[in-house]
């Protein structure tokens, strides 16, 4: 047999091949090329991911859901959370704090939120009244909330100290067995709602179909495989047009 013809048999079988590793690829790319072309249409790119496993892939951390209950005056039923550094009434975010939530009492007119180094009064809607921090006079190194009446009382490593929402004075007092406003689990459904949000923000659908396309969702051997991958299509493309040019007797003419 004719170098020739061993070079075109061989060159046909690894045309085979090449095909069948490639395939996989072509597919991967084609679908996620129609969904990336349509992700407008088909509302991919605002559709968040909430697939955990996808979102510890990106980096993004599962949450710490904290949450007091609000019961009377307000509904029996109404939480109050904190999740990364947002602050949300039920399902609403209402504000913001950047350290911990220790503690959320309710007045009549007024929900109390003591996060570390800040107190933070609300409406009863969500609305924002006011925000007293150590610099303005709150207690240093409050830790707890409780009721005492009309008073917020607050637990520092000084001793018990009272706030007047009315005067905005805090004065030192002396009482005992005082009920902590302690945290506890929120129902699933306002869990669920929370975290969704959180997890969500900023990671559509449409991020993940074009990381998937072009590899980088697998990091930067995800990008070098793509690229073997369209080298490889390439070499489909030549080595299918070689052979089929030099199939013997293919430029003969008909006598």
């Amino acid at each position: 047999m004719s170098p020739y013809r061993i070079f075109r048999m061989l060159l046909l079988r690894w045309h085979r091949r090449i095909g069948v590793v490639a395939a996989l690829f072509v597919v991967v790319l084609v679908v996620t090329g129609i969904a990336i072309n349509h992700s407008d249409d088909w509302g991919l790119d605002k559709k968040p991911l909430k697939q955990g496993w996808l979102l510890k892939h990106y980096g993004i951390p599962s949450p710490v859901l904290r949450s007091f209950p609000l019961n009377k005056p307000l509904n029996s039923g109404a939480w109050l959370s904190q999740l990364g550094d947002g602050l949300y009434l039920a399902e609403t975010q209402i504000g913001s704090c950047d350290s911990p939530l220790l503690g959320v009492v309710v007045l009549p007119d007024t929900i109390a939120v003591l996060c570390a180094g800040r107190l933070q009064l609300f409406t009863p809607a969500g609305e924002k009244l006011d925000d007293i921090s150590e610099s303005l006079g709150l207690p240093r190194g409050a830790e707890a909330l409780a009721l005492d009446g009309e008073a917020v009382l607050l637990r520092t490593p000084a001793g018990v100290i009272a706030f007047d929402p009315r005067s905005f004075m805090f004065s030192a007092m002396s009482v005992e067995g005082v009920a902590w406003a302690a945290p506890a689990l929120a129902p699933p459904i306002i869990q669920r709602s929370l975290l969704d949000q959180y997890r969500g923000s900023g990671l559509s659908w449409e991020r993940l179909l074009l990381d998937l396309h072009s590899g980088r969702l697998f990091g930067s051997i995800g990008v070098y495989i793509m690229d073997l991958a369209a080298i490889a299509l390439l070499l489909i493309a030549l080595s299918g047009v070689w052979v089929w040019v030099s199939k013997p007797g293919r430029w003969k003419r008909p006598s």
